[in-house]
């Protein structure tokens, strides 16, 4: 549905943009790849930047998870800071018309819910395998406060 919403803010700024001797029908409109078609190649501009090292991780869970599997994101109230990371797991029938969806190229979807967007946006997802300290870490240019285990933030 938000497709369809984008092209239609597209189609009435073109259309506004277009001189009045030029009809509007002839003027080519670019379309986008949708994403339920191609996955896309460029990741710069998404809510949240992975790394390879948690890509890695995210596939090994997916695979014992089974196809169609997904990473939701999100934050809720709780923590030593105020504000934790909540990540999960979802299937494709879990996410829905309000979730944020950001399609990776290496075949995962990361869903956000609309709640969660402000304070993961800039966020950074890594992972360590380290024996102290391992796991996901998390590095959010939008906390003023975090906690020593890196799983809870203020703002």
């Amino acid at each position: 549905m938000r497709h369809i919403w984008a092209a239609a803010a597209v189609l009435s700024a073109v259309t506004a943009l277009a001189p009045p001797s030029t009809p509007t029908a002839r003027r080519r409109i670019p379309r986008r790849a949708s994403t339920e078609t191609a996955a896309p190649t460029d990741t710069s501009n998404y809510v949240i930047t992975i790394t390879p090292e948690a890509q890695d991780h995210i596939a090994k869970l997916r695979a014992a998870e089974g196809p169609g599997t997904h990473l939701r994101m999100g934050v809720k109230a709780g923590g030593c800071s105020g504000m934790s990371y909540a990540m999960d797991l979802c299937k494709e029938a879990d996410i829905t018309e309000q979730d944020h969806v950001e399609e990776w190229p290496e075949g995962f979807k990361v869903v956000i819910d609309p709640k969660s967007m402000l304070y993961l946006f800039g966020l950074e997802l890594g992972y360590s395998n380290e024996l102290i300290g391992g796991g996901f870490q998390f590095k959010n240019p939008n906390a003023e406060t975090s906690c020593g285990c890196g799983t809870s933030f203020g703002i």
